[in-house]
């Protein structure tokens, strides 16, 4: 009798997972797990062209015209016919949002995904509040980034704790986890019962979410504490208790974590292979008012690997950044 009642169970549970999925507008139909979760699973990322803050070019304008976005598609496969055919550093490289060259070439293409010809969207910007664009920097927040900007790269590298988070290979940050990097952007989410797990490739940074109900833990951590829960076929992910690195440097001081920080995700598949990924910053500490980026991912197909990122291992970048370090001192007679 308890086989059966047993049997009986899944099989409502089934025929509810089932009866919950609603087609869209275009005939897509979300998935769902096992155990009547909306399936997010995949490997993901964002290969897109828009850049993190609207150009100055761009200013108030929130949208490109379908020849805008034509031409810069075609610019975006010019691009792919110089990779292929060995071209190489400024000349066709990027930065991580598409606003600046790679800084000092460190990266060629055979660690880049920027062989292939990239979507474009209409969007302007990234960030999408506020209405300007722009991350709404404190006074001390815009010195902040200012002073990370002038000095990356740039030294002085008098210890190892002079070079930022990512030369450290420690992390770039949270904030801006699920679409950063053109070269280790893949974040792989895995589901299972009570808990949305994401890895992300660079760093191998891990986050792993409980949706239970349950409180934040009061323990601060590096990426904080995260808590998730449904809406519908969204997953919100609510971040707290950070620990505080306000002292570290940053390459990109948005994504630098403090005790007031908050992070809000919504997670919504709105296809087969796309997601719409939208996430709200609040640290009063670093911004004059919350603000919130709007991401177009991709889930890359099932083959996809997540590939060790042994940073720590041989880091030259290190012992060369403190190497030229000395030698500048000596230079300057210290």
């Amino acid at each position: 009798m308890g086989k059966l009642r047993l049997l009986a169970a899944l099989l409502v549970a089934i025929a509810v997972g089932v009866s919950a999925q609603q087609p869209s507008s275009g005939g897509w139909v979300q998935p769902k797990t096992p155990w009547g979760d909306p399936d997010l699973q995949g490997v993901w990322r964002y290969e897109a062209t828009i850049p993190l803050e609207r150009p100055k070019s761009l200013e108030g304008r929130d949208s490109l015209t379908d020849a805008e976005v034509s031409e810069k598609q075609k610019v975006e496969n010019e691009q792919e016919q110089q990779r292929l055919a060995g071209a190489e550093g400024r000349a066709v490289g990027r930065g991580n949002f598409d606003t600046s060259p790679i800084r000092g070439n460190e990266y060629n293409s055979f660690w880049q995904d920027q062989g292939r010809p990239r979507p474009v969207y209409k969007q302007t910007s990234l960030v999408v509040d506020p209405a300007d664009g722009k991350i709404p920097y404190t006074p001390e927040g815009r010195k902040a980034e200012d002073r990370a900007t002038a000095r990356y790269g740039a030294g002085p590298y008098e210890s190892f704790l002079d070079p930022d988070t990512g030369e450290r290979c420690l992390t770039d940050g949270v904030t801006a986890m699920m679409w950063q990097g053109p070269n280790g952007g893949h974040n792989r989410i895995i589901q299972s019962p009570g808990y949305v797990t994401i890895l992300h490739e660079e760093y191998l940074d891990r986050r792993i979410i409980p949706v239970d109900g349950r409180a934040p833990s009061g323990i601060r951590q590096w990426f904080g504490n995260a808590v998730g829960k449904w809406d519908g076929n969204t997953f919100v992910v609510t971040t707290t208790n950070f620990i505080d690195r306000t002292n570290y440097e940053w390459a990109q001081i948005f994504t630098r974590p403090s005790e007031t920080l908050k992070l809000t995700e919504r997670f919504t598949r709105t296809g087969h292979d796309t997601m719409d990924y939208r996430v709200t910053v609040e640290d009063p500490t670093t911004f004059a008012r919350p603000w919130t980026a709007q991401v177009p991912i991709s889930r890359l197909p099932e083959e996809t690997l997540i590939y060790e990122y042994a940073c720590h291992e041989g880091n030259y970048a290190m012992t060369n950044l403190l190497a030229g370090g000395r030698t500048d001192a000596a230079k300057r007679g210290r």
